[in-house]
């Protein structure tokens, strides 16, 4: 009898429950029938079913270092530089990495931090002969000659064979003023390397620098066929250019740097100073207005622009260029040079403010005592401010 009574209240909740399910199920299939008509995306079927979000999978460092190389044969640094500090993230024991992206560092003109970056890599491995390499570049292109020489002289003892260590201990060696040893670092490097797009860059530049432009337009160009997106080596051809007077053909390779990387700011100061060199003033000034608004640290802009000013009869506008740029090379440890401040000079003269020209003048004779025309220029301004005084 006790059974008995059990079954039968089992048999009254059951058919309770079924109600409830099949009307359960009747409110879950007309609400999906109204989602779906509303485009929700909301379905029964397994076809229609919204696919869940996929997971991204994780890039490898191999991945990261395949987009800087690939970034970099595009010359876009900027994004090479990126690629390789998140690979040096996911590997922060790879000296390497570091070194490669001090080297770029350095052709964006960012010795100073490329320096650190070269530091940190010895500090990981202290026998890495690019790390080495790169790290006497950094300081050299800082103009530290006598400091650079030493460490890729170290360099190439580390690694007899790395074309890149006798491609930076030939441009350090040329700068020091010895081209001789710097050419013969620079051939080393290219038999060791023959596609070495930095060895032929250095070639190149032992020639430049020997004042033979028309041999160092030869293997700048040599290099950019190697490699034809390298804004640093467009700018050092359009830079040879403009001293051997074919002005125009330089603005072609200051241009092409520019198309290759637009944000790079020294591609728009040399073009700056093409422009001027030709008389299209206005096309200067927007080139180094924009060189500034890219790297407003960058001293030969503003003393560019104050040329430019001075030129147009712009003086109080020239004055605060020059004083832009006088601070700016304080701040980065840079000189300006005489003949920039003889032209301060006059600025300041010519605005009545001759009590600090002549203190800018003097500067400009101390700086090169046994240089006849700054010499003979820095007469001309004391005369003048001299005069003004009297009247």
């Amino acid at each position: 009898m006790y059974i008995g009574s059990k079954r039968r209240r089992n048999g009254g909740n059951g058919s309770a429950w079924l109600i409830l399910l099949l009307i359960g199920v009747v409110l879950i299939g007309g609400y999906a029938l109204v989602q779906q008509r509303l485009g929700n995306g909301l379905s029964l079927s397994p076809q229609n079913a919204t696919a869940l979000p996929s997971v991204t999978p994780t890039r490898s460092v191999e991945d990261f270092v395949s987009l800087a190389e690939e970034a970099y044969r595009k010359g876009d640094y900027h994004s090479a530089i990126n690629y390789y500090d998140q690979a040096s993230r996911r590997r922060p024991n790879d000296a390497s990495l570091l070194a490669f992206e001090a080297r770029l560092m350095v052709f964006l003109g960012q010795a100073p931090k490329a320096e650190q970056r070269a530091q940190k890599a010895l500090q990981l491995d202290p026998n890495n002969a690019p790390a080495k390499a790169v790290l006497c570049m950094a300081i050299d292109w800082q103009g530290r000659f006598a400091e650079a020489l030493p460490i890729c002289q170290a360099a190439t003892q580390l690694d007899p064979k790395s074309s890149m260590a006798f491609a930076y201990l030939a441009e350090v060696q040329t700068d020091s003023g010895d081209i001789r040893s710097g050419r013969a670092s620079a051939q080393q490097a290219l038999e060791l390397d023959p596609k070495n797009e930095d060895a032929m860059r250095d070639l190149a530049y032992t020639y430049e620098q020997a004042g033979s432009y028309t041999d160092a337009i030869y293997y700048y160009e040599k290099t950019l066929e190697l490699n034809p997106n390298m804004p640093h080596v467009l700018i050092a051809t359009g830079r040879s250019y403009v001293i051997i007077g074919q002005v125009n053909k330089a603005i072609l390779y200051f241009k092409r740097a520019i198309e290759v990387d637009p944000l790079y700011a020294e591609a728009y100061d040399r073009l700056g100073g093409a422009y001027f060199a030709i008389g299209e003033y206005e096309s200067s000034r927007t080139a180094l207005d924009k060189a500034i608004e890219l790297d407003p640290m960058r001293v030969t802009a503003w003393t560019r622009l104050g040329v430019l000013d001075f030129q147009v009869n712009k003086y109080e506008a020239a004055v605060t260029d020059y004083t832009r740029a006088l601070t700016t090379s304080q701040a980065v440890s840079a000189t300006l040079t005489a003949v920039d401040y003889i032209n301060y000079g006059f600025a300041l003269q010519l605005t009545d403010n001759c009590p600090r020209a002549v203190s800018i003048f003097n500067q400009a004779a101390t700086m090169v005592p046994n240089d006849q025309d700054i010499q003979d220029k820095v007469k001309v301004g004391l005369k003048r401010c001299s005069q003004q005084s009297a009247q």
